[in-house]
């Protein structure tokens, strides 16, 4: 147990009462749907944060790598159409 300058013992009695006080205080509805709200939004935010730049990595290499490909494929051209010597 800490013993230390500051230390704060309390007594069963006063911690119970404030168990007793944090079991019976209200929370408003409102609160907590706005908190939750909050909480979400940035969770969505963070996880945005994180897989757009790694989305925008990912489709920049498939269009390098495409390009390539492309660049690279010799032009395909058409055999030479023979006439007909009937």
């Amino acid at each position: 147990m800490f013993t230390g300058p500051g230390a704060v013992f309390l007594s069963a009695d006063s911690m119970l009462s404030v168990s007793r006080a944090l079991d019976e205080r209200k929370e408003s509805p409102t609160l907590v749907v706005v908190t939750s709200a909050l909480q979400l939004a940035l969770v969505v935010l963070v996880w945005l944060l994180v897989l757009i730049p790694a989305a925008i990595a990912a489709l920049t290499i498939l269009t390098v790598k495409t390009v390539r490909a492309l660049l690279r494929r010799p032009a395909v051209s058409s055999p030479p159409i023979e006439e007909d010597k009937s």
